[in-house]
């Protein structure tokens, strides 16, 4: 088995474990989430500040389809290019499939990032809608502190004392009050901020946004 086809396969394999349990998988506010409808009518603020999160989720959308479809149009201009000879070439059976298996692990990629971007979307939503007027003024002070790009994908949200952190294959829930251990530190990719009550939750923030998940942890849990 040519060693190509075989890497594509393997990824695919794990790949298709992953989306299960991104996707299929679901805790008990996933499920929750999976049945919410819009019920009320809201506040001009928070009206305002849900369209910027669909915009924001829109525009991630487009630069994935762009970062996805770049390479397969820059692949068939080589390929008109080259000429027919290349083109004969791409019938032979083992690169028919190597190219079929690209296609589809291109193609399940962006299903999953739209769904993640989707599901915090909808997540959002039903938060917003929910929570108290100090619950969004906190929202809005988070939004403030987060990067330019990034203001409308806060890393978690406090709604009717519980806090919600968005992991890209989770959305967990958890009581501030039951929080027994928290720490932090900086890795490649960022500040990262572990949690531990009783499950360790791990998540990464930026600098800004981590004095206000302080603020609420020591608000609702005088032991940490």
């Amino acid at each position: 088995m040519d060693i190509i086809y075989l890497l594509c396969f393997v990824s695919l394999v794990l790949l298709l474990v992953f989306m299960y349990f991104t996707m299929v998988r679901k805790n008990e506010f996933e499920e929750h989430l999976a049945l919410y409808r819009p019920q009320h009518q809201l506040s001009q603020k928070r009206e305002a500040y849900l369209k910027k999160v669909r915009k924001f989720r829109l525009w991630v959308t487009g630069f994935i389809i762009v970062v996805f479809t770049a390479p397969l149009f820059v692949y068939l201009v080589l390929m008109i290019q080259e000429g027919v000879e290349v083109l004969h070439l791409l019938f032979a059976d083992e690169i028919i499939g190597e190219t079929l298996l690209s296609l589809l692990i291109t193609f399940l990629l962006y299903w999953l990032f739209t769904f993640v971007l989707k599901r915090k979307e909808k997540a959002l939503c039903m938060l917003v809608e929910q929570m108290s007027d100090s619950d969004f003024d906190l929202l809005l002070k988070v939004k403030d502190s987060l990067f330019i790009l990034n203001r409308y994908n806060p890393p978690f949200v406090l709604c009717n004392k519980q806090l919600y952190f968005f992991i890209f294959y989770a959305i967990r829930e958890i009581d501030p009050t039951k929080i027994t251990d928290m720490g932090w530190g900086y890795s490649q990719n960022g500040l990262y901020v572990k949690i531990k009550s009783p499950k360790v939750t791990r998540i990464t923030m930026s600098t800004g946004a981590l004095p206000y998940l302080l603020q609420i942890i020591k608000k609702y849990n005088k032991k940490i």
